[in-house]
């Protein structure tokens, strides 16, 4: 099974007390929808303007997640035999880092 266009919400801006990389929140979004989903479908041209960052940056982001082993991905094809985009898992070591991540908590907003 699994999710296209995954929704942001959840997926940290802030992590450690600091401004959150492109490669720690994709990293987020593919754990979370890894455990609820088994896996992850994304259009990278969306998801680039959704994380505020071009194309280039969303795809070495990923790179950099696959060549770390902290996800994986396959090719997914349409019926006819086309590419349809990539399929993404997060690993279990992928996973075991994302919960490491320390979210900052929100300050409630002054009166």
């Amino acid at each position: 099974m699994s999710g296209t266009g995954a929704s942001l919400a959840g997926v940290s801006t802030r992590i450690n007390g600091r401004h959150a990389f492109t490669h720690e929140r994709v990293l987020e979004l593919i754990v979370r929808e890894t455990e609820l989903r088994e896996s992850v479908t994304f259009n990278k041209s969306d998801l680039a303007r959704r994380l505020g960052c071009c194309e280039r940056t969303l795809d070495r982001a990923v790179t950099r997640l696959r060549h770390d082993g902290l996800i994986v991905s396959e090719a997914a094809y349409a019926p006819s035999g086309a590419q349809l985009g990539n399929v993404y898992r997060a690993t279990p070591e992928g996973i075991a880092l994302a919960r490491t991540f320390t979210r900052e908590k929100r300050k409630p907003k002054a009166k």
